[in-house]
């Protein structure tokens, strides 16, 4: 019998979340229907986490978000009424549009006052307990005047992030009991990492830049953890949505490297066949590769089907990998620091 999912702390909370968590970008991949199932069953499985954001609905033809908004919906439906414990974050959007004709990015505070409101409605709830700002490594996060979705932060000019729009919404929502705990998003550890020597939050997602393939992130962002005690979640760990996609990923394409537009461990022809051998699938690998990290506080996965965060759940129920393939995978990466 398998044992049951481990739970590690979230930071300096005082909370404990299950070490998988459901990441919401997929759970409307297929259907609503699919999503509001696949939040139950990880409910059942005993994931404690849950993610989810305002951008969050279907990819498109070119790999940008349609039909914004669906995620919170399907979450909302999905743990609606639960009496199991977890953990629901949401996040604050910058885009310039959340698709239509209805402008959802914020430029202002009052901007981000008016999507929280609308968040909490679709999510069902008065309080979320996880507030992050998302996508931060983009200039429009932070510098109001920007008007390029994919135009990135330059860390090497000066910013007053402390009075941001941003970071202000987000002390001001934990300060009236809106949510219990403030954090930032980025696909770029470096960025993160620049930001949060700055800024003083209680968590940090840093997604995309950690898998079977990529060691940015616990290069770049490890030490900060250690530092500030901040609770590490990691999203992205498949690089597409799904396991078996190689669909590039909509928050992937403005940024460059090997990895940017792939599906990446599904198609490494190392992977593919040390999975054979092994017995273990490319899935299976990365969650049980990557829970030998106790640094980490949640691993967050992509499912966009109930058989699929299953999968992750039954992996991290096996354990970490058996030393000699840890090894072999530690030996296999294509971005490092």
């Amino acid at each position: 019998m398998p044992i049951g999912l481990e739970h590690r702390s979230f930071g300096c909370t005082g909370e404990k979340v299950s070490v998988i968590g459901l990441g919401g970008a997929a759970l409307y991949k297929h259907s609503y229907e699919q999503g509001v199932a696949t939040v139950k069953h990880a409910l059942d499985l005993g994931v404690t986490y849950f993610d989810t954001s305002p951008a969050y609905g279907k990819a498109g033809a070119d790999g940008r978000w349609v039909e914004r908004g669906k995620s919170q919906l399907i979450m909302g439906e999905g743990l609606d009424g639960t009496s199991k414990p977890h953990l629901l974050a949401t996040k604050l959007v910058s885009y310039t549009t959340l698709g239509g004709a209805n402008p959802m990015g914020y430029r202002t505070l009052e901007d981000c006052r008016l999507q929280l409101k609308h968040s909490l409605n679709a999510l069902r709830r008065d309080k979320v307990d996880v507030l992050q700002g998302h996508d931060m490594e983009k200039a429009k996060a932070w510098v109001p005047n920007a008007l390029n979705d994919d135009e990135l932060l330059d860390i090497d000019k000066e910013h007053d992030y402390e009075n941001s729009a941003i970071i202000q919404a987000l002390r001001e929502a934990k300060k009236q009991g809106l949510c219990s705990y403030i954090g930032l998003s980025f696909n770029q550890s470096v960025a993160l990492a620049h930001v949060f020597r700055r800024v003083k939050l209680d968590m940090c997602l840093s997604a995309s830049q950690y898998s079977l393939l990529d060691r940015r992130s616990p290069r770049t962002v490890q030490p900060l953890v250690d530092e500030q005690g901040i609770a590490y979640v990691v999203g992205g760990i498949f690089r597409g949505f799904g396991f078996t996609s190689y669909e590039a990923s909509p928050f992937r394409l403005s940024l460059q490297g090997p990895l940017a537009q792939t599906g990446g461990i599904f198609s490494d022809e190392r992977l593919i066949k040390l999975a054979k051998t092994s017995g273990i699938s490319i899935a299976a690998l990365t969650v049980r590769f990557l829970i030998a990290n106790s640094k980490l506080s949640t691993i967050l996965v992509g499912a966009s089907r109930p058989e699929e965060i299953e999968e992750s759940v039954l992996a991290a129920q096996a354990g970490p990998l058996p030393p000699d393939i840890h090894q072999t995978l530690e030996n296999l990466y294509v971005v490092d620091g």
